[in-house]
């Protein structure tokens, strides 16, 4: 069946900010603040002030985010209300500060970026003010929020609010000052992830909504791995979510104030964010454009587009390779079954089984060979070899999975990850496999570079999984990326999936696109929970891709709790953590971890086409015990 899909064409007019959001997901700038100062400006100066003496400063500093990837930036007016201005004598340049503000900002902007007016809460104590300076800090809300409108803000953006109750003042006040712009308010949590008065998440998203709010969130006082706790928990209630943590928590060093976290470790965050249905992404004090860059991987992927076409679009408008034509599925000159032994056997419907290897940080494969040798004698014969894994060097797996192929019975199944290649590159390397003999392909995304031993690797990203998938289905076709006619490839083509990921509706709009692209097999994140397999296995039936479950034998309890605190798509069940945490480490919690990917496998394996198998530390017994369950359906 042939799927046609409406194009989005590159659009003449920008659409509104409204509009992009709706579209999203979109990247705002980070830290004005903690950058100035980094800059050289003392922290006794008022830093809203600049806007007046020192423009250029302010405008490079905007100018800096926008070519880092920021849509959205914010106007330097925190502070720039009357009653925070007084404390420098400045209560009477208000108005001037904040429409100088955000003639800085657009300046800097241009067609690039839309432009939000920043308002920080006026430092009245709501929670103990009396009716009179609750009254006066009204006032200087509207005094301010006015002036953005009427300068042309594109959007209210109200950030670090600790009281609730001034939140939902300066959004009643918004709301009167600029019917038609959007109100943006995000609340400060503590790393609890409660807000003043121990409010939780959810209780805060409610009361942001009924003010009235058009987008909802949290920034500021936590790092990415609190906040994003924060965020997800207001997923869902009926508004777009934005989050924009701190750069970490602050560290003083030699008497300054620095934040620490890596701007890929903020990568990896931004996307795993954005993966659990966050809309808006950015940061706060501490990050700089480095951060903003570092994320705008991550929201290019999230979007499906080509991360250069950027300057050559409007935000908001436009979409690459991925999803900018009607999609067809392209038709394979070799059938499934003559491609490779995986494919013959997903072909007949046989349980099909791989483990998963990580290549040597060598050359030498004399380990890997005997971890091959002894899969084999327990009965298995295909295995994956990751590429890239964890941010170290190691051998290429097209080199390794070339090897294995001649120098062992296995067959490979090969990892491509569309990360650390260019289009042309990606091309060439699919090309290169087909040459060397290798058949079947695991097409991924893959993360951020993530700290490892070398955190400056810059990721590429030209295309993503479902580009990708295009592409080699194309090759299957003999038609290249040029649409020129081209000797066939004969490629079993794999694709990934998160069972357990928070947004289902993308997951599973993502598979579709993925399948439409080329996809003619599933393999699945680790999943420990059967019901959350069940489930995504009755959502996935309709596609009539067979499944290999995803299977991850836990190592520790604190293996377990860094899967599942610190890796997009892992969710482990509270009681199987509780497991692990009774056993703590060792061998008798490499056995309970068995145990529970045994439980895992055997409440499904009616159901799946296959596992995968990813043994912690390449230790192929630990697969094979996992596999006993599942040796009534496994075939040689």
């Amino acid at each position: 069946m042939t799927t046609q899909r409406q194009s989005v064409p590159a659009l003449a007019v920008r659409p509104t900010l409204a509009e992009a959001i709706a579209a999203g997901p979109l990247l705002l700038d980070g830290a004005m603040g903690s950058l100035l100062y980094e800059r050289g400006v003392l922290h006794t100066r008022s830093y809203d002030e600049l806007n007046l003496a020192q423009p250029e400063l302010i405008r490079r500093v905007h100018a800096d985010y926008v070519a880092a990837g920021a849509e959205l930036i914010e106007t330097n007016t925190f502070g720039s209300n009357r009653i925070s201005l007084a404390r420098h004598g400045l209560a009477d340049q208000a108005a001037a500060i904040n429409r100088a503000a955000v003639d800085l900002a657009r300046s800097a902007a241009g067609e690039r970026a839309y432009v939000a007016g920043a308002v920080g809460p006026t430092g009245v104590r709501f929670g103990i003010a009396s009716a009179s300076e609750r009254r006066l800090a009204r006032f200087a809300l509207a005094e301010q929020i006015d002036t953005l409108v009427l300068a042309g803000a594109d959007a209210i953006m109200l950030e670090t609010f600790g009281s609730i109750l001034e939140l939902e003042t300066a959004i009643e006040v918004a709301k009167e000052r600029g019917p038609r712009v959007p109100v943006i308010a995000m609340m400060v949590f503590d790393a609890q992830g409660k807000a003043e008065g121990g409010l939780s998440p959810a209780e805060i998203a409610d009361r942001l909504i009924a003010a009235g709010a058009h987008v909802i969130g949290a920034n500021c006082g936590i790092g990415p791995a609190e906040l994003y706790q924060v965020t997800v928990g207001m997923v869902g209630r009926g508004r777009p979510v934005i989050a924009q943590p701190n750069a970490g928590l602050p560290a003083s060093v030699e008497g300054r104030t620095l934040y620490v976290a890596n701007p890929e470790h903020f990568g990896v965050f931004a996307r795993r964010m954005l993966k659990s249905g966050v809309r808006l992404v950015g940061g706060c004090c501490g990050t700089t454009p480095e951060h903003t860059r570092a994320m705008l991987g991550a929201v290019r992927m999230l979007r499906g587009e080509n991360i250069d076409a950027r300057a050559e679009r409007a935000p908001g408008a436009g979409v690459s390779i991925s999803t900018a034509s009607p999609v067809t599925t392209p038709i394979a000159k070799v059938p499934l079954a003559e491609r490779s032994k995986l494919g013959a056997r997903l072909g007949r419907g046989e349980f099909v089984v791989s483990v998963e290897l990580t290549a040597p940080a060598g050359s030498d494969l004399t380990k890997t060979k005997q971890q091959v040798a002894d899969l084999i004698a327990g009965g298995v014969d295909v295995v994956n070899i990751a590429d890239g894994p964890r941010a170290s060097a190691r051998m290429a797996n097209v080199a390794v999975c070339a090897r294995l192929a001649a120098e062992t019975p296995v067959e490979p199944i090969l990892h491509v990850c569309a990360r650390d290649r260019s289009f042309l590159g990606l091309i060439s390397h699919l090309l290169g496999a087909q040459g060397l003999g290798l058949r079947n392909l695991v097409i991924i995304t893959g993360d951020p570079p993530k700290m490892g031993d070398y955190p400056f690797s810059t990721p590429v990203y030209d295309v993503d999984s479902v580009g990708l998938l295009r592409i080699a289905a194309g090759l299957n076709a003999g038609v290249d990326p040029a649409g020129k006619e081209c000797e066939p490839t004969s490629f079993v083509l794999a694709t990934g999936a998160e069972p357990a990921a928070h947004d289902r509706d993308r997951e599973l709009r993502r598979l579709e696109d993925k399948k439409l692209a080329g996809a003619e097999l599933i393999m699945t994140q680790p999943v420990y929970d059967p019901r959350t397999l069940e489930r995504f296995l009755d959502e996935v039936a309709p596609l009539g891709l067979p499944v290999m479950v995803g299977i991850l034998p836990l190592a520790s309890h604190r293996n377990a709790e860094f899967l599942h605190n610190e890796v997009p798509g892992m969710a482990i069940p509270v009681e199987y953590r509780e497991r692990m945490a009774k056993v703590g480490g060792g061998p008798a919690a490499r056995a309970e971890g068995i145990k529970i990917a045994q439980e895992a496998l055997g409440a499904v394996k009616q159901r799946v086409a296959g596992a995968y198998i990813m043994p912690p530390f390449n230790r192929v017994d630990s697969a094979l015990a996992v596999l006993e369950v599942a040796r009534d359906r496994m075939r040689r």
